[in-house]
């Protein structure tokens, strides 16, 4: 069991010590309580409700360990989201909606592996942030679209927002998987200064160039389509992935890319032994239950306390504590 905020505890002495300088008197009787289970709950439930409802204010939390030896990789998967991805090189289906598809056949595949989501167009956005969620990623996957207002290749400026995702991660295999169709011509740090700063931080970077030198089909806005040839640099990738001592590959078509996001699956096949990962259950409702069960006894007993006049053995008693208060009763 874990403790989300454990400096909550302190919260125990100053209870501890209202608790014994002020014992509960159970029932207010004429004479003095003889009953044990009534001196018993009187003085053993208010700690331990205290008790409950202090561990339920430190958000207990019940780790159990996730399946698998996860993060075996960390990916930061670093895609292109500028206008020309729009285009289809096979006539069916366009850059954009194959590269989300196959990343998300590629994310499904290595369920022990987690991945952050970085978007570049002219500017590089976050995402998503490393997880092991899937489920969540691949959702956002699904829902991205490509926005054009702010239209570019900022792939160094990519690259670098994938180097900080992925600096501080404990894994011991850290990848970025880079899929681009344009070459850069946005951003102010280039592609090199960004390989260099991963090779750095021992971050390995496969590239993958789409759409190769061919025209391909580009959808209008009016309906129809136009022939769009967009300059790309794959000698450029080939530097960038050598830097980051990765692999380039080349996909003319999503077959190209299938093909070239398998050979990344079989290049990222490890069995590094590390710490297997936890996740937490929040325990802080069970500690309240357990207070408000602890207290149904008072609860009970109040009503017999109502309209009774104080008795004289405890108006004439003075305030001891429980042990002083044991020793002088008769």
């Amino acid at each position: 069991m874990d403790l989300r905020h454990p400096v909550a505890l302190l919260l125990l002495l100053p209870g501890l010590w209202l608790v014994w300088r002020r014992p509960y008197r159970w029932g207010i009787p004429s004479a003095h309580p003889a009953a044990i289970i009534s001196r018993w709950a009187a003085q053993a439930l208010p700690p331990l409700i205290l008790l409950a409802l202090v561990l339920a204010a430190a958000g207990p939390e019940w780790r159990s360990p996730v399946r698998g030896m996860a993060p075996v990789v960390d990916f930061a998967v670093v895609l292109d989201g500028s206008s020309s991805m729009r285009a289809l090189d096979d006539g069916q289906e366009s850059r954009w909606d194959a590269a989300k598809r196959l990343l998300g056949a590629f994310i499904a595949k290595r369920a022990d592996d987690r991945f952050a989501l970085v978007v570049f167009s002219a500017h590089p956005v976050t995402l998503s942030p490393l997880t092991a969620d899937h489920r969540r990623l691949l959702r956002m996957l699904n829902g991205l679209e490509i926005e054009s207002r702010d239209d570019g290749t900022a792939i160094g400026s990519g690259l670098m927002t994938g180097v900080r995702r992925l600096s501080e991660s404990p894994a011991r295999s850290r990848v970025i998987l880079l899929l681009t169709d344009g070459a850069e011509n946005r951003g102010r740090v280039r592609a090199l200064e960004a390989a260099e700063e991963a090779r750095h931080n021992n971050i390995r970077i496969h590239t993958v160039v789409l759409g190769g030198q061919k025209e391909s089909l580009y959808p209008l806005e009016g309906g129809g389509f136009a022939r769009l040839h967009v300059d790309n640099d794959p000698e450029s990738m080939k530097r960038v992935a050598a830097l980051g001592q990765g692999e380039a590959f080349a996909a003319d078509d999503p077959g190209g890319l299938a093909r070239s996001l398998a050979a990344i699956d079989r290049l990222e096949k490890t069995a590094l032994p590390v710490d297997p990962p936890s996740e937490g259950a929040p325990m802080a409702s069970a500690f309240l239950m357990l207070a408000g069960l602890l207290a149904l006894p008072f609860l009970l007993d109040l009503p017999r306390k109502r309209g009774r006049r104080q008795p004289a053995w405890l108006a004439a008693e003075p305030t001891l504590d429980a042990g002083e208060a044991e020793k002088a009763r008769p």
